[in-house]
């Protein structure tokens, strides 16, 4: 997996963010959202498989509602954050996966968060990508651990939250619980470039400027 941190070959001029190339060579752009995302998730719900919906929401979603696509793209970067991955390489270049976390306000070093990809685009790493950003973010803004509700049928989002030290227990209505620590000191990053970009210190001006390049294997 190759990554360029900064906006230089950004899908769109102006937003901070890094490019990624994957597995299979296709190149995604990944920025935090923005309220204009709204079209780009109800795009990106059509190209849902019935059982991508069902594995995602826990129950057959056929659209989003206006309040539904407020909340979920006009977040504060803080307490509700949001990744979008873009595709470099498709017409029109879509949105092809989201990452997010909404701190739980009874307990605010812990959030609960939500991933969902396109079926085409699974299975290549873009959701480890997505999840390792989604943890540095995590972590600059004092979260220690994140926690995900996954029907038990959901192997691939199982094995990948374990492969950052995710530990599934019991939940309830049939679903797992997987606690995810934020900072692990066995854990190794694949893809290092938009880290250091997202470093204490360093913060949304360096991915503005920033012309890091790493190629790692994944």
């Amino acid at each position: 997996m190759r990554t360029h941190a900064g906006t230089g070959r950004s899908s769109r001029p102006g937003t901070r963010g890094f490019e990624a190339e994957l597995r299979d060579g296709r190149r995604v752009w990944v920025r935090p959202i923005t309220p204009a995302d709204k079209s780009g998730l109800i795009a990106g719900l059509a190209r849902l498989s019935p059982r991508s919906r069902y594995l995602r929401f826990h129950r057959m979603v056929e659209r989003l509602s206006d309040d539904e696509l407020r909340y979920l793209t006009e977040v504060d970067l803080r307490n509700h954050f949001a990744w979008v991955a873009v595709s470099l390489d498709e017409p029109g270049q879509p949105g092809i996966g989201v990452i997010r976390y909404v701190r739980d306000a009874a307990d605010r070093r812990a959030a609960e968060m939500a991933i969902t990809i396109v079926d085409d685009w699974q299975g290549v790493g873009l959701g480890r990508l997505l999840l390792e950003t989604l943890l540095v973010s995590a972590m600059m803004n004092g979260i220690e651990w994140l926690r995900a509700i996954v029907l038990p049928e959901d192997e691939a989002a199982l094995r990948l939250f374990r492969g950052v030290g995710g530990r599934p227990g019991g939940g309830e209505g049939g679903a797992l619980i997987v606690d995810i620590p934020v900072s692990s000191p066995g854990r190794t990053l694949l893809a290092s470039a938009p880290h250091q970009a997202l470093q204490p210190g360093v913060g949304a001006a360096a991915l503005h400027r920033t012309r890091t390049s790493t190629e790692v294997r994944s």
